[in-house]
C-alpha cells in the first residue's frame, strides 16, 4: 500500500486542466492576431510544414510530467504508517556492556559486535513485548526508552560502542539500578512482568551487584545474566595500530569473564545465567524464560521503516519534460530548465523536512504528556542530525520530564554555546530556526538550572538562573526558583563549614589523644630508664663490693651528654612518625576513590 508523506502536495494535480485551458486561450489569441495580418487560408498555404497538433501534444507532455512530479513531490512511501494499538506482552530491559574489556575478541569480530547481533535477534523474536536499552561501563545510560518500536531499537543499538560512555569500568550495580528505574508506569504497578538482561563479561569493578539484583528480585523483576567471554581470558586491542591495552604498572590486560559473579547475581536476582555461546549467544534458554513473564495491556506506538518510491516518479515527469522540449519550442527549453531548478530545490526541501519529521512528532507526544515516546522521536531525530538544537533541546527537556536530570544537564550542555550565542530564536514547534523579538536562552537556562537544583548542585544552579535573569530580569518563576536555589547553597555552605569545624575538632581531639599517648610512652620510657638505671648501679655496686678494691678506687656510671642528645632525637623522631601517620589517615579520608581499572 502506498503512503503519501506530504499529501497536501497532490492538489497540485488540479492545475493540469487549467495547462489546456491557457494553452487553447493562447491558440485563439494567436489567431486573431494572424488574423490581422492577412488571410488565414492564405497564410496557412504558405506555412505547409507548419503542424496544428504540435502544440497540443507539447502541452499535453508537460501536463503528464506535471502528474508525476506532484507524485513525486508528496513522497510516496511503501510500508506500514506509525499507528497506535493496544498489545499484551512484558517488559524487557536489556543492559549492555560497553567497556573496554567487550574488545577482546573471544568471538568474531569482538564481544560487543556479537553481543549486538544477538540482541538484534532476540528483537526479531519478540512478540508485542516492550523492549529498552540501557549501556553502561563506569556509568549507565538509558540508550532506548522502553517501546514496542523494534525498528528503533535496531537504530539506536547500531549506534552503541566502547564511546558511548565516557567513564570506563564495569558498574553491574549501576546498570541493574538504572535499568530498575526505567521501566515504564504501568509495569512498575504490577508483578512478574518485567526482566532485566545483562549482558557482560562480568568483570564488576564498581558496585555490589548482588545486592541490586536482590532488590530487582524485591520488586518483582527478574534479573538474567548472559556471560559474555571467556575463563582463560583474551587480551584487549586497543587503539589503530592494534596495540593491547595495559594496566598502570605496564603489564598486558587479560579480560576473563568472571562466572562467579554473575551467576550469584543472576540467583539473587530470581533468574539464570548463560554463557554465550558462538551459535545463538545463549539467548534461547533466557527467550524461553521471558515467554512465562506475565503479559499486561498496554498502548503502543509502533513505527516501522518506509521505502521511499518519489525517485521514481521523479524519474518519469523528467522523461516526459524531455519529450515536450523535442516537440515544443525554443522557449519551452528554457522553461523546462526553470522547472528542473524548481524540481531540485523541492526535493532539497522536502529531505529537510524529513529531518524535522520527528522533532515534530516528539513535540504532540511531549504536548499530550507521553515523555517515553517523545524522547524516541528526538533520539530519532539526532541520528539523522546529531547536531540539531532543537532535538538536543527538547530532548533535554523530556528527560527533566522523567525526572532524569542527569542526563538531561549533558544533553543541555551540547547546545548551551550555541544557544547562548544565537542572534536569534528557535521556533521549537517546528524544529526550525527563525527570527522572533523574544530569546530562547532564558528558556534553556531556566531548564538547566532546574537540571542542577534536581541534582543538589546548588552553585550551579545560581549560575544558571543568574544567566536566565540577566536575560530576562522580569521572569518571576526563574527568580523564585534563584532564591530558593540561593538558600539551599547557604544551608549547604553552612553546613559544610559545620562539617569542616567538626573535622577540625576531630582531628585536634586525635592530635590532642595522640599527644597524650607519646606524653604517656614517654614517662613510661622514662620510668623504665630509670629503673633500669637503678638496677644497673645496684648491680655495679655489688660487684664492687664482691671485687676486690682497686687502686685508684671506683666511680659511679654517668649519662654522657651525647647519649642523651641522642635519646632526645629518637623521641622526637617517633614523634614526627606519628604524626605523619596522622596526616596520611586524613589525606585517605579527604582524597577521592581513584579508579585504577578503565576496561
Amino acid at each position: 500500500m502506498i503512503h503519501f508523506a506530504q499529501a497536501q502536495y497532490l492538489l497540485l494535480i488540479l492545475l493540469i486542466p487549467f495547462f489546456f485551458i491557457g494553452y487553447a486561450l493562447f491558440r485563439k489569441g494567436r489567431n486573431k492576431k494572424i488574423a490581422m495580418l492577412g488571410n488565414p487560408g492564405i497564410l496557412a498555404a504558405l506555412m505547409p510544414e507548419r503542424s496544428r497538433a504540435k502544440g497540443w501534444v507539447s502541452i499535453s507532455f508537460f501536463a503528464v510530467a506535471w502528474f508525476f512530479f506532484v507524485i513525486g513531490l508528496a513522497r510516496p512511501q511503501m510500508g506500514a504508517k506509525l499507528k497506535e494499538n493496544n498489545r499484551k506482552g512484558a517488559e524487557i530491559m536489556i543492559a549492555l556492556d560497553v567497556s573496554n574489556s567487550m574488545l577482546a575478541q573471544d568471538y568474531y569480530p569482538n564481544r560487543l559486535e556479537r553481543a549486538k547481533l544477538a540482541i538484534s535477534r532476540l528483537v526479531d523474536k519478540l512478540q508485542g513485548d516492550r523492549i529498552g536499552l540501557i549501556v553502561f561501563a563506569g556509568q549507565s545510560f538509558v540508550q532506548l526508552p522502553i517501546t514496542t518500536d523494534y525498528v528503533s531499537a535496531k537504530i539506536f543499538l547500531n549506534t552503541i560502542g566502547t564511546e558511548s560512555v565516557p567513564v570506563q569500568g564495569t558498574a553491574l550495580g549501576e546498570a541493574i539500578s538504572t535499568a530498575i528505574k526505567s521501566f515504564s508506569s504501568e509495569a512498575q504497578m504490577q508483578q512478574e512482568n518485567k526482566a532485566i538482561i545483562l549482558i557482560t563479561d562480568g568483570e564488576n569493578h564498581e558496585d555490589d551487584a548482588v545486592a541490586a539484583a536482590r532488590n530487582a528480585a524485591e520488586l518483582g523483576i527478574k534479573v538474567f545474566c548472559v556471560g559474555v567471554g571467556s575463563p582463560e581470558g583474551k587480551p584487549i586491542p586497543y587503539g589503530e595500530n592494534g596495540d593491547l591495552m595495559k594496566d598502570k604498572d605496564g603489564n598486558i590486560v587479560v579480560t576473563k569473564l568472571n562466572e562467579a559473579v554473575l551467576e550469584e547475581v543472576a540467583a539473587a536476582g530470581g533468574g539464570a545465567y548463560v554463557r554465550a555461546g558462538n551459535a545463538e549467544f545463549g539467548l534461547n534458554p533466557i527467550i524461553d524464560e521471558l515467554k512465562q513473564l506475565q503479559e499486561q495491556q498496554f498502548k503502543s506506538v509502533v513505527f516501522e521503516d518506509f521505502e521511499e518510491q518519489y525517485m521514481y516518479f521523479f524519474a518519469i515527469a523528467l522523461f516526459f519534460l524531455l519529450l515536450e522540449f523535442l516537440v515544443g519550442s525554443k522557449r519551452v527549453g528554457k522553461r523546462m530548465f526553470m522547472i528542473l531548478i524548481l524540481l531540485g530545490m523541492t526535493f532539497g526541501s522536502a529531505y529537510a523536512q524529513t529531518d524535522r519529521k520527528e522533532v515534530r512528532k516528539g513535540n504532540r507526544y511531549f504536548k499530550k504528556g507521553e515523555y517515553k515516546e517523545a524522547e524516541v522521536e528526538y533520539r530519532k531525530a539526532l541520528i539523522k542530525d546529531s547536531l540539531s538544537v532543537a532535538g538536543n533541546y527538547n530532548l533535554a527537556n523530556t528527560l527533566m520530564q522523567d525526572e532524569d536530570a542527569a542526563n538531561a544537564e549533558l544533553i543541555y550542555a551540547k547546545v548551551g554555546d550555541t544557544i547562548s550565542k544565537m542572534p536569534v530564536n528557535v521556533d521549537w514547534e517546528r524544529g526550525q530556526v527563525e527570527v522572533k523579538k523574544n530569546d530562547v536562552a532564558p528558556d534553556y537556562y531556566h531548564n538547566l538550572g532546574n537540571s542542577y537544583l534536581a541534582q543538589k548542585k546548588y552553585q550551579e544552579a545560581v549560575d544558571a538562573y543568574k544567566n536566565a535573569l540577566r536575560r530576562n530580569p522580569g521572569d518571576s518563576q526563574t527568580r523564585e526558583n534563584y532564591i530558593y536555589a540561593k538558600k539551599k547553597l547557604e544551608g549547604q555552605q553552612n553546613q559544610d563549614q559545620q562539617q569542616n569545624q567538626q573535622n577540625q575538632d576531630q582531628q585536634q581531639n586525635q592530635d590532642n589523644q595522640q599527644n597524650q599517648q607519646n606524653q604517656d610512652q614517654q614517662q613510661n620510657q622514662d620510668q623504665n630508664n630509670d629503673n633500669k638505671q637503678n638496677d644497673q648501679n645496684n648491680d655495679q655496686k655489688q660487684d664492687q663490693k664482691d671485687q676486690p678494691q682497686q687502686q685508684n678506687g671506683g666511680s659511679e656510671p654517668k649519662i654522657t651528654p651525647q647519649a642523651a642528645q641522642q635519646m632526645l632525637q629518637a623521641i622526637q623522631e617517633k614523634e614526627n612518625q606519628t604524626q605523619e601517620k596522622v596526616k596520611e589517615e586524613k589525606a585517605k579520608l579527604l582524597k577521592s576513590k581513584q579508579k585504577e581499572k578503565n576496561w
